[in-house]
């Protein structure tokens, strides 16, 4: 089922309908737009727009007149793309009278995608708007996201991990090393995947667990720049183990499906990695990491 919006805005009441409110980049996206007055309405025409606007937090410092620091977190943001199209030049509603608008929209090749984070991120929103010179506008505005396709990830168009789309690499810590594999890579948000993981320990070790977590590393790259991680995916692979030797673990799961794709903003970034985790008592548990790269749709 298409997805539908429906508000009112400065005596125009608003539906706009798209094929899916998850944009491809480098496609169309097919949408009507009905626009109904409830009283004469004059405006010099009708524009819709793909609109990005990119966040980023940092920490300023300042000094009082007492000579005491305090430090706050500032959210700056950017609009980074606003892609227009001219459904309509001037036009007259009457009272109750509704018009409806189809269009295609297109999406930026490059994107860039949909990031919803805290300390880093981008948001994108379609928006119309009836212009009306001398008075405040009328229009209509809705969250969109922008996915990430697998192809862009492939080609090289964003930087990633020297691994991060092998399926398979290796990853080691002191005298444990593993061969973890994970298929299919690029990951995508939603989607399941499986893996498994060739565990080699030269001493005997007892482990509470062993656990992995795929985790994205989202980073504010300006200065003083915040930082956080997320887990869109977490599981005990083995409850309680011995491990020596040699042993292969078998696993499968699959991400939230929330927008945390590998991308390079202007003033962030996101990288994610895959944690297998050696719960240890009494020590710190070991970490067996290597990259990975998430992409946020399988279509491309």
């Amino acid at each position: 089922m298409s997805p539908s919006w429906q508000q009112s805005s400065h005596g125009v009441r608003w539906q706009l309908a798209l094929d899916t409110d998850r944009l491809v980049p480098g496609r169309l996206v097919d949408g009507t737009i009905t626009v109904t007055a409830d009283g004469d309405y004059e405006a010099r025409g009708l524009v819709a727009a793909l609109v990005a606007i990119e966040h980023w937090q940092h920490e300023e410092t300042t000094n009082d007149g007492q000579g005491q620091t305090s430090t706050r977190t500032v959210t700056s943001r950017d609009e980074l793309r606003r892609e227009p199209v001219q459904l309509s030049g001037p036009l007259q509603l009457a009272p109750g009278e509704r018009r409806t608008f189809p269009f295609q929209m297109p999406i930026p090749p490059l994107g860039p995608a949909s990031l919803e984070a805290t300390v880093a991120g981008l948001d994108w929103t379609f928006e119309a708007k009836l212009d009306r010179p001398g008075w405040p506008d009328s229009g209509i505005d809705v969250p969109v996201r922008v996915v990430q396709p697998v192809a862009l990830l492939r080609a090289g168009v964003v930087p990633v991990g020297e691994f991060a789309l092998y399926p398979e690499a290796d990853a080691g810590h002191d005298d444990l090393t593993a061969g973890i594999t994970l298929v299919p890579l690029p990951l995508c948000s939603g989607a399941a995947f499986n893996g498994s993981v060739i565990l080699r320990s030269a001493a005997a070790r007892r482990l509470q667990e062993i656990r992995a977590e795929i985790r994205v590393q989202i980073d504010a790259t300006v200065s003083s720049g915040k930082h956080e991680t997320i887990t869109p995916w977490s599981a005990v692979l083995v409850p309680s183990a011995e491990v020596q030797g040699e042993q292969t673990i078998h696993f499968e799961g699959s991400l939230d499906d929330r927008p945390l794709p590998t991308i390079e903003l202007p003033h962030g970034r996101a990288s994610a990695a895959f944690h297998l985790i050696l719960a240890t008592a009494w020590a710190r548990d070991p970490h067996l990491v290597r990259d990975v790269t998430i992409a946020t749709t399988l279509e491309l």
